[in-house]
């Protein structure tokens, strides 16, 4: 007869271990559930990530508009009562700039070698599809190689439904974020074309003609 959840066993004492472990508390060796993404393959969602700029465009280049994302809604409309000099130090946004590109680049290529490993390898790297090779002794074929799967082949395949999406959810996480880091330097870049642009376009017109 199979014990029911009431039937509890009590711990026994042991004389030779002085200092016991705690009993688990409720609950601990039920089976977990499994995770919203068990078994799904999110590797089509992994961004493949890239520094586009070996240089940062020049500020002398006219500034082309950003597209804001329907969330960002229209720009709000500038204050007129609040204008005031303007002072920026480009050469010092451009110095931030080229910092954090190097640092892109650095971030970039640790991604991409981290996704390729593990893109290219959950397949297999828990067991799954392991085989053993047994050379056979006895009947019709001795001497024959037999392939049989591995004990721990579905013990694997059952891991690798919650790990491979756990790990594909970690690189899009940190993929996605790399993407956002270079929209920050394309709009650190956009800024400093814009201030230049205003600055070329901050001039008296020409004076009268005479008489």
């Amino acid at each position: 007869m199979s014990e029911s959840k009431e039937d509890k066993i009590e711990p026994i004492d042991s004389k030779y271990d002085e200092d016991p472990l705690p009993p688990p508390e409720e609950g601990d060796g039920e089976e977990p559930e499994p995770s919203a993404d068990n078994g799904k393959d999110l590797s089509g969602l992994v961004p493949k990530d890239e520094v586009a700029w070996d240089e940062p465009p020049s500020f002398n280049k006219d500034p082309q508009d950003i597209e804001q994302s329907q969330s960002d809604g229209p720009p709000d409309a500038p204050d007129p009562g609040s204008a005031s000099d303007l002072k920026i130090d480009l050469a010092s946004v451009r110095t931030t700039e080229e910092s954090m590109l190097t640092e892109a680049r650095t971030a970039v290529a640790a991604y991409e070698e981290l996704r390729s490993k593990v893109l290219s390898q959950q397949d297999t790297v828990f067991g799954q599809g392991a085989t053993v090779k047994d050379l056979v002794y006895d009947g019709p074929n001795p001497g024959k190689i037999v392939e049989t799967p591995h004990p721990f082949a579905t013990s694997g395949e059952k891991f690798a439904d919650e790990m491979n999406p756990a790990m594909e959810r970690a690189l899009l996480q940190v993929g996605s974020a790399l993407e956002k880091l270079g929209e920050y330097i394309a709009l650190i870049n956009h800024s400093g074309q814009v201030y230049a642009h205003t600055d070329r376009e901050s001039r008296f017109p020409d004076p009268p003609a005479a008489g």
